[in-house]
């Protein structure tokens, strides 16, 4: 990756770069064999050859995910195997009867310790200036426990609120600790645990990022209708809120709608409403309509760190509702959106009737919420990585 000369658009004052940690371990290593110097340039100079650890979910848009930050520093690419053969089950089967710690493991299966095997082999064959595990919770096991296998440094991403990590990095792993050599985060709200547990000069924050030109802004929403609020995803959601928010705005007549894309949702009370219409696995230009056509994205969280459908709508100039926890302040301000407290209803609930009557409150956030969203484009993101 060719040394960056775009600005830091994120990110704490004067906070180093996953690539500066890298360079910093370079000139200070004792195993000079893992970072040895071939070229004339100077470490500053050289591109790095980089590996990333890759993964993708169902929930997942096609031009969503954190794999694209992979493409856009252009990093060699490995992914875990997909298909359900016959020896692949086998394998599974033996794999899964070997004792080891399990509770700290967030959807990791076979196939996951597999794509980490492959990585600990290429790097025997290749020169690798690092290795970047783009999701610390979901990928990382096998190449901390056989951290000395691995002939190049390791860099980590992680994405999920910290407490949940903790059973895993002050129980169970933390010994194996000192075998990450960077740390990246995607939210502010990580980084007192994580620099706490692997020390503040091995962890940087690098925002998520978002394809701004697939989801882009069409035609603003009119005021001839009702108002049109749109909820996306399931993970980290408050159910309980989102669904009393929108059985008040029903017992009161307020006009507006609510189109819920969800793979799985818990609506008690409102599900059978007939102003929420629900979608499932929607096409992405499906998608692209609904967050462009709505007049705003109402995300009532439990926790949260960064959220795809959040810079989603942000890039279609649609305005966030949310709460004010965990990251999501990271991405969503006053000038692109409005954030609640935890498990606000009746605040919410008072706002979209003042936003019904008067739509000039959407529309004045509506170029901020997608210029926002330029500052997390993946090209931008990709500059801090360097």
């Amino acid at each position: 990756m060719p040394a960056s000369t775009s600005r830091r658009i994120s990110g704490a004052p004067g906070e180093a770069s996953p690539r500066h940690l890298l360079l910093k371990s370079r000139r200070t290593t004792h195993e000079g064999k893992l970072l040895n110097q071939t070229s004339n340039s100077t470490p500053d100079e050289r591109p790095l050859q980089i590996v990333c650890l890759v993964k993708r979910w169902e929930h997942h848009t096609a031009s969503g995910g954190y794999d694209r930050l992979a493409k856009d520093v252009g990093a060699t690419i490995i992914t875990r195997r997909t298909g359900k053969s016959v020896l692949r089950q086998i394998e599974e089967f033996i794999w899964w009867r070997f004792p080891r710690y399990r509770s700290y493991l967030l959807d990791y299966h076979y196939v996951d310790w597999f794509a980490e095997a492959s990585v600990i082999v290429r790097s025997w064959f290749q020169r690798i200036d690092a290795v970047h595990v783009l999701y610390g919770e979901n990928q990382l096991d096998l190449l901390l426990r056989r951290r000395k296998l691995l002939r190049a440094p390791l860099i980590v991403s992680f994405h999920i609120p910290t407490r949940r990590m903790r059973e895993r990095f002050e129980q169970v792993q933390t010994s194996l600790l000192p075998g990450i050599d960077a740390a990246v985060v995607v939210s502010r709200c990580q980084l007192p645990d994580l620099r706490r547990w692997l020390g503040a000069d091995r962890v940087v924050y690098v925002p998520h990022g978002v394809d701004t030109d697939r989801f882009h802004p069409m035609e603003s929403p009119g005021a001839d209708r009702p108002l049109r609020i749109l909820t996306v995803g399931e993970h980290m959601r408050d159910w309980a809120a989102l669904d009393r928010i929108i059985d008040q705005c029903r017992s009161r007549g307020l006009p507006v709608t609510f189109d819920i894309v969800a793979r799985e949702y818990d609506l008690p009370l409102s599900a059978q409403a007939p102003t929420v219409t629900l979608h499932q696995r929607l096409p992405e230009d499906s998608l692209v309509r609904l967050y462009a056509s709505a007049d705003a994205l109402l995300l009532p969280v439990t926790d949260a760190t960064a959220t795809n459908a959040a810079l989603e709508s942000l890039a279609c100039g649609t305005p966030v509702i949310s709460n004010r926890t965990g990251g999501m302040s990271d991405y969503v301000d006053e000038t692109c959106g409005w954030l609640f407290a935890n498990g606000a209803v009746t605040e919410v609930v008072e706002f979209l009737e003042a936003f019904a009557k008067d739509r000039s409150i959407g529309l004045s956030r509506r170029e901020a919420a997608r210029q926002k969203a330029l500052d997390f484009s993946w090209p931008r993101v990709a500059t801090q990585m360097r």
